[in-house]
């Protein structure tokens, strides 16, 4: 008998890991998303603490109701919306770069990841004409009337998970560019329908993570038909590739400074491959055929001492990897000695750059911040864990009685 119990202390331990490891995901993500938009470093980092708690009943919520694959798309979407300043249009993240993880993660196509990405992003079933004009759209610049057969089942499991009556299913999963392209001119102002060929762009990478001739006059007629002006897709594809690029150069730094915080604590193997899990994911953002080939090479970096790190910490990039290295490198010192540790790490490494004082202070206040987001994690984990121990218990002694 006492196998199994441990067998389930183990089980929950390891579901309060995995929840840790999700919200270092979650808050990376929030830094590269809004500090792309140029939001002040401690501005975004209090956002995402402000909503700290109802993040991590997202994550253990969706991991005590799906395993796998499903849950780790069901979390990672359905955060994204809880945060009321991000400036979304449509109810959709401009310019996803998290779009091929999402596609990837539950074995859906890139066409079927970017639907199901708006589906759980929509805030409510009014949302119902603008997905349809996705859809339309991503069938068009795909070149087909129909999804594949595993997009549909599986956009179509969520969909009923949400309680939406299959004959709606069907209408939206059915809807083909002309209709879309019918609601888009009727319904969406320009900004809007802008937004529309911003979200599907990333599709043109479907065929191998190149872009064909085809695919580009595939979408620069999507955009002519979303009456957009005429550089308008030339624009956006430009403007994607230097968004990957640049999160590229962040991803570089962010490594630099995790294997700072590795070296001076010296994280062991599985220490570091709770690190390597997150960096994983984060790294999985790009389409083109070259994002694997970097990924790889920054995943091979880990672990080795960086010889430079970033120097100019007044620099806004570099802060933000500085911020998010040192929240990745939380979920790797559980003892309440090795976080004191890594606090004089920290503190450390901004006694060592030349920054002001002024920046130096906001630092370490930021810092502060990130220390009691993980403490206040820790406590509702530990909180989520003994309230489903004690179901458990209340159950099978219900179960036994029963049985008498």
């Amino acid at each position: 008998m006492a196998k199994p119990k441990k067998k389930a202390l183990k089980q929950m331990a390891n579901k309060g890991l995995q929840a840790l490891q999700t919200l270092s995901v979650q808050f990376v993500s929030h830094l590269i998303e809004e500090g792309a938009k140029g939001e002040a470093l401690d501005k975004i980092v209090s956002s995402f603490t402000r909503n700290q708690a109802k993040i991590v009943s997202s994550i253990l919520g969706g991991a005590g109701l799906a395993t796998g694959a499903w849950a780790a798309i069901s979390i990672w979407t359905s955060s994204l919306g809880l945060w009321g300043g991000l400036g979304y249009a449509l109810g959709l993240v401009s310019m996803p770069v998290w779009v091929p993880f999402v596609g990837g993660a539950a074995g859906l196509t890139a066409a079927g990841g970017a639907i199901y990405g708006v589906l759980n992003l929509s805030k409510n079933r009014q949302q119902a004409r603008k997905l349809r004009i996705i859809i339309g759209f991503s069938k068009a610049l795909l070149d087909r009337e129909e999804l594949e057969p595993q997009d549909e089942r599986v956009l179509s499991r969520f969909l009923k998970a949400r309680n939406v009556k299959k004959e709606e299913i069907d209408q939206l999963l059915s809807t083909l560019p002309d209709t879309a392209e019918e609601l888009a001119l009727r319904y969406l102002s320009q900004e809007e329908r802008l937004e529309v060929a911003r979200y599907i762009f990333p599709l043109v990478y479907n065929r191998g993570g190149i872009i064909a001739d085809g695919d580009r006059r595939r979408f620069a007629r999507v955009c002519t038909r979303l009456q957009l002006e005429d550089a308008t897709a030339k624009e956006i594809s430009q403007a994607y590739r230097q968004r990957l690029d640049g999160q590229w150069t962040y991803m570089g730094q962010l490594v630099d400074f995790i294997n700072h915080f590795a070296d001076h604590l010296a994280f062991d193997g599985r220490e570091m491959e709770l690190v390597r899990e997150q960096l994983d994911q984060l790294m999985r953002f790009d389409p083109r055929r070259t994002g694997t080939s970097r990924r790889e090479r920054l995943l091979n970096k880990l672990g080795h001492k960086s010889p430079k790190l970033p120097t100019d910490l007044e620099n806004p990039n570099a802060e933000a990897a500085l911020m998010g290295a040192y929240a990745m490198a939380h979920t790797a010192v559980p003892a309440i000695e090795d976080r004191t540790v890594l606090e004089k790490t920290f503190d450390e490494l901004l006694a060592d750059h030349n920054i002001t004082a002024a920046k130096g202070k906001s630092l370490v206040a930021t810092r502060k911040k990130i220390d009691k987001l993980y403490t206040a994690t820790r406590e509702q984990i530990l909180s989520a864990e003994e309230a489903d121990r004690q179901t458990r218990q209340t159950q099978k002694k219900t179960g036994k009685k029963s049985t008498t």
